[in-house]
């Protein structure tokens, strides 16, 4: 029963799973997401999302090392974007797998780490 205590992480991982898999088609005729490169910021915000949100929940509910913690993170979430972007390529026939799509996951992963420290001195750790 442990893992229902990661149950945050788990269900942005499953919703970073169905926009991953499914057809983006209905996205590009909204008019304000006409932005260049708007899939690569929509990428970088969701690892970021799920990298702080593993990584508090890891840091909650373990007594791991902050190093041990943030490798764990670095390791699922890179390697979980990877996964998406091979399963988008062998998949689908509407979407593909694109290097700058896991560039764009591994740096809002770092980023979410990064700014992991400010969530835990503002004590926002428990909304996480």
């Amino acid at each position: 029963m442990r893992i229902i205590k990661h149950w945050k992480p788990i269900l942005i991982s499953f919703f970073i799973l169905y926009g991953s898999i499914t057809s983006g088609e209905h996205i590009n005729k909204v008019l304000f997401l006409n932005i260049p490169n708007f899939d690569k910021i929509t990428h970088f915000i969701f690892y970021l999302l799920l990298s702080v949100f593993l990584l508090a929940s890891i840091y909650r509910n373990t007594a791991l090392k902050k190093m041990k913690q943030i490798i764990i993170t670095l390791f699922l979430v890179i390697t979980y974007g990877i996964i998406m972007e091979m399963l988008q390529y062998y998949l689908t026939t509407y979407r593909y797998a694109e290097i700058f799509d896991i560039l764009a996951n591994t740096l809002g992963c770092i980023s979410g780490i990064l700014i992991f420290p400010i969530f835990k001195k503002l004590s926002l750790i428990k909304y996480l």
